[in-house]
């Protein structure tokens, strides 16, 4: 269903939105690093010998699929739908189907939200998308989390590491600035302020941006339920890193584990900006943070491998899909 704001804009901005824009930028991409020799067929060449490593590294992104529909269901839960965790799970699952299904890394989160907002109905539904919008932002600050936890109990590894003070300053700078404005955004008295209310709600669409600051609260007058999905995020990472050193054992390459869950998080952080899981910008990425930070110059092999064994992992929602009927009954009405 095409999005009424995206047909009314500019033919420039529609080009830009493009999702076969997004597809010939991730070739080129990929193209340019084989070109450049930074992918090359004899960086594959011992995987014949070595395939026990990559077996392995897909069966550690499985267990992620059941810990962040947990920690999805927390989040369910802290605003105020309450639903079981079978179908937190089922939504998950469809979800991470569509985040390699559909030409962008946001496709799984749209298709989430529209189960989600046909379920509960007028009243929730604001609530709904705020909830998938955080169980993506959160998940995405306990990699950074989990950066700064390990570059802290590991300096004495990590400071010999090229570039370690820059790490640890953005590390810092993006951990701690998320943390402060979850802190401002949820701030009891900015929420419960009658004359802020009252300016807010006299905006266009006030109610509705009064109702996200209310999810912000929500999620500040529980701190536990915060701490919690945190910690979720950062265990659920713990087990994507894991993979990702058994991909780069495969590939012949020696990176301990407090430098693994240093570096990973960033270079997993990339796939966000790539094509239907990391593909082109994200594997670029693997190449300069590992070459530069772990002088490893198979990078680009390592992250397109991390890729592709990432999007076979979602597949495994495909039965959840069918199972749970087409999309194109759900419904993405204002809430």
């Amino acid at each position: 269903m095409e999005d009424p704001a995206n047909a009314r804009a500019p033919a420039w901005m529609r080009v830009l939105k493009s999702p076969w824009l997004k597809v010939a930028l991730a070739v080129g991409v990929i193209y340019a690093l084989v070109a450049f020799n930074r992918i090359g067929l004899d960086s594959f060449a011992g995987l014949s010998q070595t395939w026990g490593w990559l077996v392995l590294a897909f069966a550690l992104m499985l267990p992620t699929y059941v810990i962040v529909s947990y920690r999805f269901w927390r989040v369910l839960r802290n605003q105020g739908i309450h639903v079981s965790f079978r179908l937190a799970l089922r939504w998950t699952m469809v979800g991470s189907f569509f985040d390699i299904a559909m030409p962008s890394n946001s496709g799984g989160d749209v298709i989430k939200a529209g189960y989600i907002v046909r379920h509960v109905g007028a009243g929730l539904r604001t609530k709904g998308v705020m909830a998938v919008a955080f169980d993506r932002v959160l998940g995405l600050l306990g990699l950074f989390l989990l950066a700064g936890v390990t570059s802290i109990a590991g300096w004495n590894v990590v400071r010999a590491m090229p570039g370690s003070t820059q790490v640890m300053l953005f590390v810092a700078l993006v951990s701690f600035g998320s943390l402060v404005f979850f802190r401002i955004a949820g701030a009891r008295r900015l929420y419960t302020n009658e004359g802020f209310r009252k300016t807010v709600e006299g905006l266009p669409a006030g109610a509705r941006l009064y109702s996200i600051i209310g999810s912000f609260n929500s999620l500040r007058e529980k701190p536990g339920d915060f701490f919690a999905v945190l910690g979720l995020s950062m265990l659920n990472h713990v087990f994507w890193c894991a993979a990702l050193l058994c991909i780069t054992v495969a590939f012949g390459q020696s990176v301990g584990p407090v430098l693994g869950l240093t570096v990973f998080p960033l270079a997993i952080f990339s796939n966000a900006f790539g094509f239907a899981g990391g593909f082109g910008v994200g594997t670029a990425a693997f190449d300069l943070i590992f070459s530069k930070l772990l002088d490893v110059q198979v990078g680009a092999a390592i992250g397109l491998t991390f890729q592709m064994l990432s999007g076979l992992s979602r597949l495994t929602g495909l039965p959840f899909y069918l199972a749970s009927g087409s999309t194109r009954s759900l419904e993405f009405d204002s809430a």
